[in-house]
């Protein structure tokens, strides 16, 4: 473990105490160096400490005695390490129950694996670690895990667009103290390929780790914990593991991905007898079908089955679940329609794509005033249509009923352009609570309901087309912090436009991206984005440094607050001097930047094995002579065309199309996706691999009257 420095250990100790730039009080000056001492320099012993002594009264006396607590100083590093535990161990009793709970709980997973916190708080509640008379349990769990971060207990990994933690882990020598403490208390039971000499007689938590050589420690273990355990979680890959049934007392069950590949059927065809749990998590592609005992699990708050790639649909049963929180399927899964009127204390779906019963579906949705999160990539309307008449009926159902759930819970909506476009097309909507808001696939332009969505921190957007208007409306947006923008935009306004210092006041991450319109779209003036701290861009060097564009400036150098910028280029049909052209520009940028020597810069470049040696082989690879108008008479609109009905071929035709871009199997034949337009399928092109097949230009593939391609199916 390396050593800081005298000096940096101080500017650490005292920066976590008083904050930047405020000065350690005379009074405590001689008790900080003793305490600095005791840590040896070792970083996580200074945050540690610090953050203890950040919480207390800044009194010497009470310092003192905290300095007195911990052992004898030394150069040894075994005595430093000694030390080391001795502040950890200060730190974890200094704590108040209900977060040394928490803490020992995290002793369940691997040294280095990143806890995903939204898990990690479901299952605290599961456990029943979070205090019930604070009411808002989620909440109360988001409480806790940020004083846990806050006493430097838990490292950050990463943050939500709500400035939320996503991603936490435990420092190794934190996790050996917890798992040691669990040890003594029995806790948990965690094999992890240490010396396991004897199992306790009663073991009330489980995890198990990937180790070959514990396979029969870990059988022997599961059969002791039926009668008293309340968690179980298998890490890693394991050839078999018994049945788990007649666990009476079992909360959570997590048999994460790789740990149940075996994990069929028949493992779980008493699941009904779990009659305490809380939390299921299954991934397996060998489970084809849920038990109907499912239904069973009347106490049931999170059920995940994102992994569980080969089953395609739910039991009826499900409904039961009237306490299920959480429900997270993969999108091939079929949902069943009654799930959405009876199960009222859903606050978090996803994802939603296939249905038995489109209609009913969309009326019922309109019941889940708990609702907080739905996640629907693809659009219901599209893909069960008969025809345009009943998907235009079906996304107006749709719409109101998402509009009545936008006046009770929704924060977190995840849909696809046709909803979108529809949803946000009144410039008086409103939606109270929405914060976060993704539209899947390409929209005409930004709706100017958006104008309305003062609470809305994150938008993802695709657009075909982009002007003056569209970024007035998205600057005026009061509280955007995280924008994704993609432009798809080719015909029409074609000069930059100019991004200044009157919106975008909160902005903090900015994703623009650039597929088809040539040069950069915007640029960034003087005073510009004050509080954006990541750039993230992506564009086409051919297309940034076309011949009718400016190059590659976007005042990158005018973003003062910026500290990651993040740039990939892609290289398909660019000269190698427009590739270079680009680099120096970004190089420039940067070079200019005032915050040069603090700014982190990631350089990507992708498709180099596409770069070309001159025009005339970008005219026959790219079609770059086919003009604007040609362009825009292929943009076809198909959402209202019917699918056929046993044809698994995609025609194109330039006037009238039908786009297949997916076909996925369920159990009762061929569902099929429906794209918004072409332009939708024209991405994929881009990537040279459409199903696995090398990609025809889009643009010869658009000036082609008919042209027929057979699809993979999967």
């Amino acid at each position: 473990m390396a050593h800081l420095s005298s000096i940096d250990s101080e500017r650490l100790f005292f920066k976590r105490i008083f904050g930047l730039g405020n000065a350690c009080p005379p009074h405590l000056k001689t008790v900080s160096a003793k305490l600095l001492k005791k840590c040896s320099g070792l970083p996580l012993a200074i945050i540690t400490i610090a953050s203890l002594l950040a919480n207390k009264p800044r009194i010497k006396d009470e310092w003192e005695r905290l300095q007195d607590s911990i052992g004898i100083d030394s150069s040894q590093n075994d005595d430093s390490l000694k030390s080391m535990r001795d502040i950890l161990l200060l730190s974890y009793w200094d704590l108040p129950q209900h977060l040394k709970t928490c803490l020992l709980y995290l002793c369940i997973y691997p040294e280095d694996h990143h806890i995903e916190c939204e898990e990690l708080k479901w299952k605290w509640i599961a456990e029943g670690f979070i205090d019930t008379r604070w009411g808002n349990l989620g909440q109360e769990a988001e409480n806790y895990l940020n004083e846990l971060v806050n006493r430097s207990m838990l490292q950050l990994v990463d943050m939500n667009y709500d400035s939320s933690i996503q991603c936490c882990q435990v420092h190794d020598m934190v996790l050996q103290l917890i798992i040691s403490l669990s040890d003594e208390e029995n806790f948990a039971t965690v094999l992890n390929g240490r010396v396991c000499n004897s199992l306790p007689s009663k073991i009330r938590r489980l995890s198990i780790h990937s180790n070959v050589q514990q396979q029969k420690v870990a059988v022997d273990a599961i059969g002791r914990s039926e009668l008293h355990a309340r968690s179980l979680h298998v890490f890693g890959k394991f050839k078999q593991i018994p049945l788990v049934v007649n666990f009476l007392s079992l909360r959570v069950l997590d048999l994460r991905e790789g740990s149940c590949i075996w994990f069929g059927k028949k493992q779980i065809q008493n699941i009904g007898s779990l009659s305490q749990l809380r939390y299921l998590r299954l991934h397996s592609s060998e489970i084809t079908e849920l038990p109907e005992e499912i239904g069973m699990l009347q106490y049931l708050e999170t059920l995940d089955l994102r992994r569980c790639y080969s089953l395609t649909v739910l039991p009826s049963t499900v409904v039961r679940l009237r306490k299920l929180v959480h429900l997270f399927v993969h999108d091939r899964l079929m949902l069943h329609a009654d799930v959405f009127g009876r199960m009222h204390a859903l606050e978090e779906v996803s994802a939603i794509s296939y249905v038995d019963n489109p209609v009913k579906f969309a009326e019922q949705l309109r019941n889940l005033i708990n609702l907080r999160r739905i996640y629907m990539p693809c659009s219901v309307a599209l893909l069960q249509a008969k025809n345009g008449d009943y998907a235009e009926a079906l996304v107006r159902i749709l719409v109101s009923s998402l509009n009545e759930l936008g006046e009770h819970n929704l924060q977190h909506l995840h849909i696809t352009g046709s909803v979108g476009e529809n949803l946000f097309r009144d410039p008086a909507c409103t939606f109270p609570h929405l914060q976060d808001v993704e539209i899947s696939t390409l929209i005409h332009r930004v709706p100017k309901g958006m104008a309305s969505l003062n609470s809305i921190v994150k938008l993802v957007i695709k657009v075909r087309q982009f002007d003056e208007k569209d970024l007035h409306l998205l600057m005026r947006m009061p509280c955007l912090t995280h924008l994704g923008l993609t432009l798809y935009h080719r015909i029409g306004v074609r000069e930059k436009l100019t991004v200044g210092g009157d919106g975008f006041k909160l902005l903090k991450v900015l994703h623009y991206e650039i597929v088809l319109s040539s040069g950069t779209g915007i640029s960034f003036a003087q005073g510009a984005l004050p509080a954006l701290r990541r750039l993230h861009l992506s564009w086409t060097a051919s297309r940034v440094m076309s011949r009718k564009c400016d190059g590659a400036d976007l005042g990158i150098e005018h973003l003062s607050g910026l500290v990651h910028l993040h740039v990939e280029t892609n290289c398909r049909c660019a000269t190698l001097g427009e590739v270079e052209a680009v680099e120096a520009a970004v190089q420039k940028a940067v070079a200019l930047h005032p915050n040069l020597h603090a700014l982190q810069v990631d350089v990507y470049k992708t498709s180099t094995e596409n770069i070309i040696k001159g025009d005339k082989e970008r005219s026959e690879e790219s079609g770059e002579d086919m003009t604007d108008e040609e362009y825009g008479n292929s943009e076809i609109d198909v959402s209202d065309s019917p699918p056929p009905t046993s044809s698994c071929l995609l025609v194109m035709n330039s006037k009238s199309a039908f786009l297949l871009l997916q076909v996925n199997r369920y159990h009762d034949g061929y569902v099929l996706r429906w794209a918004d337009s072409v332009v939708s399928i024209i991405v994929e092109w881009q990537q040279d691999q459409v199903r696995g097949m090398r990609a025809m230009n889009w643009r010869k593939y658009l000036s082609i009257r008919t042209i027929t391609i057979k699809l993979m199916l999967i």
